[in-house]
């Protein structure tokens, strides 16, 4: 069979008859292929797949480079359609309370760092973690953080919307008893009036975010996100898209691509909240010079909030001490404006054939931004090849999910529950917080949904996020909506093919076919045949992008 190989290869163009850079052989990879189909070997030259199976194997030559899989499984490298990669290097150097499970252990770390900060100085803790896995399951007070920092502000913000601060920190941002509740953010009080340090939502975090010190240097910047790429490819993640970004992380990331610092393939969306911005942000695209590793993908627009504020078709639940407003029903974010505005910005954007990615949590937004989206589908033309997308996707009506698939509007869905359950539970109620982020129900209608984790609001593991996928539990230990849940293949094609195809790169990533860039994941076990209460169990071994090791532990 080798000899007959051979002399094929013998007869076949020039670069197909050359030998392999490298060779994976003697595994069980799944190529994620139209047919889905499994092979035992790839071979890599240029960057690229050129070969599987036994014609991979054939292409061996005396400098070629051969990994033996020793029955380990491979997959492509995995993409992650929704991570903010630049934030969480900026993370790194903060307080880190993951791992924190109660108040106390919160207060200690925060004590810890302020001690060795000097008075006044702001003490700053990462926003990767969740009150959900505390004993008490809330936030910091302000005075509790007062006992443990007395002399320094501190800022604990929580994933994207939330944030706890103390005393200091109110007083340098200005919020007293007496401060009104702003547009489009909720400033959390006693029954007396005085605030807790819990501030809700962009316009109330944001009082506290412009007193904030600046980012650090650029120059620590582009460390803190190689070292962020560094572990995401030690999460198997060898693709992102970056949501949100401005002109100045865009200028951090040309400078990393001039350095060829980049080990993650990543897609730029540019932050909008004005018909302004967006304008800019499709002028920031015009031009751009494209690369392997950074791209431009389109416009991010920021609708609603998160679980604490997304904008609801029926109230919130009451909840003691944090939301007391019988008719709460979330935030809606629309500029000045209002519909019309943002609306001739989706014009516009629909002009430039740029991609726009929609922040919806609420079943009120996601109504809005779909029909928004349809009447510049009828105005325009179809908004199909550009991708249009809903991100987050938390509670979509039916409705809304058939006028989607119509469309060909796509949906990004990331593990938010598995943190998050604990507040859908206690603001939404145990209904609305089971069919969060329908992923079966989303897929039945039709929908194209790519799969991501929103890191560093939610820990950025793929495979964590796949285990949710598949079992629909949270880390606190509950299931929320098992019927929703989906397997571990259609969970994979969401890391792999789906999220390709809804950065317009099918062509190129995706999947390990002959012509495509080489990424891929060796992994600890087939998470295809493990149970799915295993998957977050699975470890990347060794990742590759472009056919270049940029992660071995294990092999």
């Amino acid at each position: 069979m080798r000899k007959l190989l051979l002399a094929l290869l013998a007869l076949a163009p020039p670069a197909l008859a050359q030998p392999a850079e490298t060779i994976l052989r003697n595994g069980r990879i799944h190529t994620q292929d139209a047919a889905e189909s499994t092979t035992t070997a790839v071979a890599i030259r240029d960057g690229r797949f050129v070969a599987t199976g036994a014609a991979a194997e054939a292409l061996a030559g005396p400098a070629t480079t051969v990994i033996d899989l020793a029955g380990r499984t491979a997959i492509p490298g995995l993409i992650d359609s929704h991570v903010h990669q630049h934030q969480w290097g900026m993370n790194l150097p903060a307080v880190q309370l993951l791992d924190a499970r109660s108040i106390a252990d919160i207060l200690a770390r925060i004590g810890e760092r302020a001690r060795a900060t000097p008075p006044g100085e702001w003490v700053l803790a990462s926003s990767l973690w969740h009150e959900s896995i505390l004993a008490e399951g809330r936030l910091p007070t302000r005075w509790e953080l007062d006992s443990v920092a007395p002399n320094n502000p501190v800022f604990i913000p929580r994933g994207g919307h939330v944030v706890a601060v103390n005393s200091l920190g109110l007083a340098r941002a200005g919020v007293t008893r007496d401060t009104p509740q702003p547009a489009g953010g909720v400033i959390v009080k006693r029954e007396d009036g005085e605030p807790t340090g819990v501030l809700l939502i962009a316009g109330a975090t944001v009082l506290a975010r412009r007193v904030l010190p600046p980012p650090p240097p650029v120059p620590e910047q582009t460390r803190l996100v190689v070292r962020a790429m560094a572990e995401l490819n030690a999460l198997g993640v060898t693709t992102v898209v970056e949501p949100g970004i401005t002109d100045e992380i865009a200028g951090i990331y040309r400078e990393l691509r001039d350095q060829n610092a980049m080990t993650v393939r990543t897609w730029l969306l540019w932050r909008a909240a004005t018909g302004e911005q967006i304008r800019r942000g499709i002028a920031a695209q015009a031009g751009w010079p494209q690369h392997p590793m950074l791209r431009t993908g389109g416009i991010k627009w920021l609708l609603d909030g998160g679980v604490e504020g997304g904008r609801m078709n029926d109230p919130y639940r009451i909840v003691p001490g944090e939301q007391t407003n019988p008719d709460y029903r979330g935030i809606l974010l629309l500029p000045a404006g209002g519909e019309p505005e943002l609306l001739e910005g989706l014009r516009a954007i629909h002009r430039a054939g740029l991609q726009i990615q929609t922040h919806a949590v609420g079943d009120y937004t996601i109504d809005l931004i779909t029909r928004l989206y349809g009447q510049v589908d009828r105005e325009l033309g179809t908004v199909r090849p550009l991708r249009w997308t809903v991100m987050h996707i938390f509670l979509p009506t039916p409705s809304a999910l058939t006028e989607m698939a119509r469309l060909g509007i796509m949906a990004t869905a990331q593990n938010h529950p598995v943190l998050l359950g604990h507040n859908q539970r206690r603001w939404w109620g145990d209904e609305r917080a089971a069919y969060s982020i329908p992923i079966r129900r989303i897929i039945d209608a039709g929908v194209h949904v790519g799969g991501g984790t929103d890191a560093p609001v939610v820990p950025g593991d793929p495979f964590q996020s796949m285990w949710w996928m598949t079992t629909r539990n949270t880390l606190a230990g509950y299931q929320l909506g098992p019927e929703h849940a989906i397997t571990a293949r259609e969970a994979l094609r969401l890391y792999t093919i789906n999220n390709a195809v809804l950065l317009g790169a099918e062509a190129e990533l995706g999947s390990i076919e002959p012509g495509k860039r080489a990424d891929l994941v060796v992994l600890s076990q087939d998470l295809l045949a493990v149970e799915p209460e295993r998957i977050r169990e699975t470890r990347a071994l060794l990742t590759m992008v472009g056919g270049q090791v940029v992660h071995r532990q294990g092999m």
